[in-house]
């Protein structure tokens, strides 16, 4: 009978330690994530809400937003709150005085219970118990963050002490290799603290290390704006600095550490710095890290830029997001739904131009041939730019008030999906041509603006001069403003 319970005890132990060893994988959903628990404390210190902040990760096309909820503490302490996060992500919870992060994950419950009395004895860590998912990765947060090895607080400060300037006074040497050197011995400095910490499980020892080298990196190309050393002066002398940089940081790279699926827990953005500018070779992410942020960035182009898919993208949507692909797909079908409007008055046709002029190098004359006598409205626009359609949309009406007084010029290029062009310009007042993309490069270098970026306006006088021409849509009313010089 001993030998059974000791045997039974050993595998309980066993199952337990099993359960810690590694993160579970990071996850997605639309369902929100769960946060709940319960608050211990007299009638006098127990705070009314519970408060969260936390980044939004995958979800309603704005990309890497901050978002905040709260929730009411009943009289028994309880508190449940919904927190549409999309990914599993970090939160800051702020309960009274109390302030920790933990994980939560979503169409899954994280659960907490916090004594306010035993915090204030004991600290914060023996006063935190969590339950559900991530429960002992969360308290190991908790602890280590109070203990002071918390990889991500530490590079705050160092970051912190960079943005004011105070940085380059800490350092023993004002050099670029004393900087270097003070981000090599604080890496080894939290990495012997994370093992030498006996407390904390397996699965926060391998994200804290994980969350170290990351930060390591992203604080590597902050030298030069950190350091004022001697031998900068030049340009020879900065591309010089510049190549060490990239030298060191092609050696950070060199085991690829990004290709461990803890990293889907650390952050978002920042492999692209090392990708993009410093780094020789390609760099493989995790697969769930890959899916998320694809998707995210497809969310944040039409959310944030209000540039809608284009058909290779709709089809890169298809090929690369299996499982998240029918959101994007079906958040860009939501944007053109809100874009699209119907005309009932006929006044829109496809124009071409004239066969001799196709290959013109004065493109912008060959288009403003047929109107002479009044003003012209031109604008350069595609249809999966967002802001352009929602200007049609926009200046419908005023439009049909002025079609007597000047003409509306509308031009798209070839970069512009064929079948969608036909079907929105029958919406669209005005005269609509559709050029080939050496058109478009023509026409572009005849018009007096910056023409990088859709919609382009240039108004043009009777005598077929340009007024003024300028990039972007603000409201009606500033159009109405430039309009009227040359209505006069």
């Amino acid at each position: 009978m001993k030998k059974t319970i000791i045997t039974a005890l050993f595998a309980l132990i066993w199952v337990t330690g099993q359960g810690q060893k590694h993160l579970p994988a990071f996850q997605y959903s639309k369902e929100p994530a769960v946060l709940d628990g319960i608050i211990i404390g007299d009638a006098l210190q127990k705070p009314d809400s519970v408060r969260v902040r936390y980044a939004l990760k995958y979800n309603s096309g704005m990309g890497d937003a901050l978002r905040r909820g709260s929730t009411a503490v009943d009289a028994d302490g309880h508190f449940c709150l919904n927190l549409p996060t999309g990914t599993t992500v970090d939160c800051y919870v702020t309960v009274g005085n109390c302030r920790f992060t933990c994980y939560v994950v979503p169409g899954q419950t994280v659960s907490f219970t916090l004594n306010l009395e035993k915090q204030k004895t004991q600290g914060l860590s023996k006063a935190l118990t969590f339950s559900g998912q991530l429960a002992d990765f969360n308290h190991d947060l908790v602890y280590a963050t109070e203990q002071g090895f918390d990889p991500e607080t530490v590079y705050r400060d160092i970051e912190a002490k960079r943005n004011m300037g105070q940085l380059a006074a800490e350092l023993p040497e004002k050099s670029e290799e004393g900087y270097f050197h003070y981000l090599d011995s604080t890496y080894k400095r939290i990495n012997e603290l994370i093992d030498n910490d006996r407390k904390i499980g397996t699965a926060y020892r391998d994200f804290a290390k994980a969350v170290n080298r990351y930060e390591l990196g992203a604080m590597m190309p902050f030298c030069g704006q950190s350091i004022q050393y001697e031998g900068i002066e030049t340009e020879e002398a900065y591309d010089a600095f510049e190549a060490r940089l990239k030298q060191r940081l092609d050696a950070y790279m060199q085991d690829a550490p990004w290709v461990s699926p803890v990293l889907s827990y650390v952050m978002w953005g920042m492999p692209e710095t090392f990708v993009t500018s410093y780094v020789s070779r390609p760099v493989k992410l995790p697969a769930d890290y890959q899916q998320c942020h694809l998707a995210s960035k497809f969310l944040e182009q039409m959310g944030a830029q209000k540039l809608l898919l284009t058909e290779e993208q709709k089809d890169s949507v298809r090929t690369f997001l299996p499982v998240l692909g029918r959101d994007v797909l079906d958040y860009n079908d939501r944007m053109e739904r809100e874009l699209s409007f119907v005309s009932e008055q006929g006044m829109s046709r496809i124009c071409t131009l004239p066969d001799s002029t196709k290959d013109s190098d004065d493109i912008l004359s060959a288009i403003l041939k047929p109107y002479r006598g009044r003003p012209v409205l031109l604008d350069l626009w595609e249809t999966t730019c967002g802001p352009c359609r929602f200007a049609f949309k926009e200046m419908h009406e005023k439009k049909k008030e002025l079609a007597d007084r000047m003409h509306f010029v509308s031009v798209a290029s070839e970069n512009s999906d064929l079948a969608t062009w036909q079907r929105l310009i029958p919406n669209y007042i005005g005269d609509h041509y559709r050029l080939t993309k050496q058109q478009l490069q023509t026409l572009h270098q005849q018009i007096p603006c910056d023409t990088n970026g859709v919609p382009v306006w240039v108004l043009i006088n009777a005598d077929g001069t340009i007024h003024h021409a300028f990039v972007g849509w603000g409201n009606l009313d500033q159009m109405m403003e430039e309009l009227s010089p040359v209505l006069q």
